[in-house]
């Protein structure tokens, strides 16, 4: 029996199921409801609370702040709980807020994510934090979204034990549907497309055989996901 299943295709070892079932046919999937509503019909408070909510159920930590100073102020509150450098993207945003000289007033050691490979990621594998920008926030799975276009931004967020993500309401976008269409049209169909796309959903989880879950083994064990409003 063995053999002859293994030389059988896929539509034939289906028939097989089915007729075990006592199904000549399979049944038709029951539509699905749309698991969000579409963001032409959803506000910006809405999305910022979806977003907050599912990124919560996902063991995310989410800092709504309103203005430079609450974003400066929530970074170096987080860093300070961590013991260890401080690793950032090339985000224009942290040069426009100077977010190098706030954290060092502060009494915190940063660096800028340089281009050499192998010096970033022996000096990555020791830092504490990593604190990057994002493209786009997901609402209906709590999901951050980096690109390539961010220089170093995937490795920052992957290696320190801690990742904060600092992104602008405006980027929260309410569906997967709607961020691959954006991907799309600004980061595939231009000259000089991004290489490369993260979507990130909370804390690194891994699970084993027995199905038993551990966080932070191949990646952040927190994440942090500041929303400036």
């Amino acid at each position: 029996m063995k053999a002859s299943l293994q030389s059988l295709d896929q539509p034939s070892v289906l028939d097989l199921v089915r007729s075990a079932l006592g199904r000549d046919s399979a049944p038709a999937p029951a539509p699905l409801e749309p698991f969000i509503e579409s963001e032409d019909k959803l506000d910006r408070d809405q999305l910022i609370s979806r977003f907050t909510l599912e990124a919560i159920a996902v063991m995310a930590q989410v800092h709504p702040v309103s203005g430079e100073l609450q974003l400066t102020e929530k970074v170096a509150e987080i860093c300070a709980n961590q013991g260890g450098e401080i690793a950032m993207s090339d985000a224009d945003l942290f040069r426009k807020i100077d977010l190098p000289r706030v954290l060092a007033d502060r009494g915190l050691s940063t660096f800028a994510a340089e281009a050499d490979h192998d010096k970033l990621i022996s000096r990555l594998a020791n830092c504490a934090v990593g604190i990057t920008g994002a493209e786009y926030a997901i609402a209906e799975t709590g999901t951050i979204v980096l690109s390539s276009d961010e220089q170093n931004a995937q490795l920052v967020s992957l290696l320190p034990p801690v990742h904060i993500a600092v992104i602008r309401s405006s980027q929260i976008v309410a569906s997967l549907d709607q961020t691959l269409a954006r991907l799309n049209q600004e980061q595939v169909a231009r000259s000089d497309p991004a290489r490369s796309v993260s979507f990130i959903t909370g804390p690194s989880r891994t699970g084993d055989v027995e199905l038993v879950l551990s966080i932070g083994v191949h990646g952040p064990k927190e994440l942090h996901v500041i929303i400036r409003r």
